[in-house]
């Protein structure tokens, strides 16, 4: 019997199978059928997630219509109900590989097996789900707060020195993952005589509107203190829904600290990313409600993500991460719209695969025992380093079963996410790295979904940035659960 990690692996080599098997019947087979490769074009050219005409820094703070159409809220409520079936399938079946990607690999091979089956049907489904697909991507950066904001919590990484050795292996070790995965199939692609260029990645040279509307921004200010009085008052007086009331608080607190972030001016947002502007403003209201409350910050902060999605119980981090779910399983959208390009890059998608995967487990595994992380006694803490540039449901998982402390892994991931977001596209531009099949697959093999998610406005690297952070969490994943190459791979980070 194969194991659920490797069933989905299976499953997802199926698609790609099913994609450059296309390639053999003939190089003027196109992978759209004829009666619709006009539509989908330009359904692409206006709607898709990849071809979303913004700059940096408007994907960073929005840049967007205040009220979403009716067709994006019911795109994200049919990945809601996709992302919770998944869920529920998953888990009544056993399958340990997280749901929200393998539905994101199932949901793509689907489209596929569709068009095959009917012509048109698959494109159909994309067209439909594009614009809730993209509301997804444009507040994806929100749902990672709570795995920041949850750092006071987690477990100590040890002195000032061991936190420096820490941050090496998420600033080298991005730069490592980028740099080996983008040169490798740059390579490949010249040897190929496949090289484009990209439209350069810093957007428009004229200076960029303020992101989100006025109207927005008023409405989540009032709804902030609003919710911020009700909530501190039920807590006082000991009402029965003083948690789904703070949650509710918090919220909004986070998506109001969100896009206050992104309005700042644009060289500081160019800097910070306000992902990290969210935290510091919700763990500000946090510390402010433990004074309030009398309770301790760490007891508050508890509260903001409890584990638990039961109403009583659900933090507002229990909430954003949630909604995490349905926003991986929509990626398949963006790999849909380029799949005739990912057909024509299979060798190059699988070297990216293998590089972004064995590469990034054990480069990474070298360079925490060169460090000599957490000293004699930190083989947790080296383990718990080696998922960095895996997304983070498939981190947990390789975590657990490497034995490492899933807190640290998560923190890690966290941290590598944001630092991708904030340099992955620049430093692609230092080194000269315009082809967007490299720069996507190099992005995505080392900056996870919120790296992956800064350079959505790329509409030709995006896709293949999407793609390649599943793949190499996939293959991450399954690779870990061969004893022979886990057990390697801890030889390799910790010594015998």
């Amino acid at each position: 019997m194969l194991s659920s990690h490797k069933r989905l692996a299976v499953l997802l080599l199926l698609g790609v199978a099913t994609l450059a098997s296309s390639k053999s019947i003939g190089s003027n087979v196109s992978f759209l059928p004829k009666l619709h490769e006009k539509d989908v074009s330009a359904l692409t050219s206006s709607v898709d997630i990849a071809s979303a005409s913004y700059s940096p820094q408007e994907i960073r703070g929005g840049g967007l219509p205040a009220t979403p159409t009716s067709q994006e809220l019911k795109g994200t409520a049919i990945f809601l109900v996709l992302d919770h079936l998944f869920r529920v399938v998953f888990k009544k079946y056993g399958i340990a590989f997280p749901s929200q990607l393998g539905g994101c690999c199932i949901l793509f091979t689907l489209m596929l097996l569709m068009n095959v089956v009917v012509k048109g049907s698959g494109d159909a489904v994309f067209q439909y789900l594009s614009p809730g697909s993209g509301l997804l991507a444009r507040w994806i950066a929100v749902f990672f707060v709570p795995g920041l904001a949850m750092l006071p919590n987690a477990p100590s990484m040890g002195n000032a020195v061991e936190i420096l050795k820490v941050l090496a292996v998420v600033v080298v070790g991005f730069y490592y993952s980028a740099a080996t995965t983008a040169f490798a199939v740059l390579g490949l692609r010249k040897m190929q005589g496949t090289v484009t260029t990209a439209a350069a990645s810093a957007g428009p040279k004229a200076p960029a509107a303020k992101p989100y509307s006025p109207e927005l921004v008023d409405f989540l200010l009032k709804s902030f203190i609003l919710s911020g009085a009700i909530s501190i008052g039920a807590s006082l007086s000991g009402n029965e829904y003083a948690t789904p009331l703070r949650a509710i608080f918090m919220t909004i607190t986070t998506f109001f600290g969100y896009i206050w972030g992104a309005r700042l001016p644009a060289a500081f947002v160019k800097i910070v990313h306000p992902l990290v502007t969210s935290t510091a403003v919700t763990l500000v209201v946090t510390q402010i409600l433990s004074m309030i409350t009398g309770k301790s910050f760490n007891n508050v902060l508890a509260t903001y993500k409890s584990g638990s999605m039961d109403f009583m119980k659900a933090g507002a981090g229990d909430i954003l991460l949630y909604l995490l779910g349905p926003s991986v399983v929509s990626f398949a959208i963006a790999v849909y719209s380029r799949k005739d390009q990912i057909a024509q890059n299979f060798l190059t998608v699988m070297t990216s695969m293998f590089i972004g995967s064995a590469g990034g487990l054990f480069g990474t595994a070298f360079f925490v025992r060169l460090l000599n992380l957490g000293g004699a006694t930190g083989s947790v803490l080296r383990k718990s380093m080696l998922p960095r540039n895996v997304t983070t449901p498939l981190a947990i998982a390789i975590t657990q079963i490497i034995k490492g402390n899933v807190s640290q892994a998560c923190a890690v991931v966290v941290l590598t996410g944001i630092y991708g977001a904030t340099f992955g596209a620049s430093f692609m531009d230092a080194c000269g790295v315009t082809d967007p099949v490299s720069r996507g697959m190099g992005i995505g093999a080392s900056g996870q979904g919120l790296g992956v998610a800064s350079i959505m406005h790329e509409k030709e690297a995006f896709p293949f940035a999407a793609l390649s952070m599943v793949l190499t969490a996939v293959a991450a994943t399954t690779l870990v659960s061969i004893p022979a190459f886990a057990d390697a791979l801890v030889n390799v980070a910790c010594g015998k």
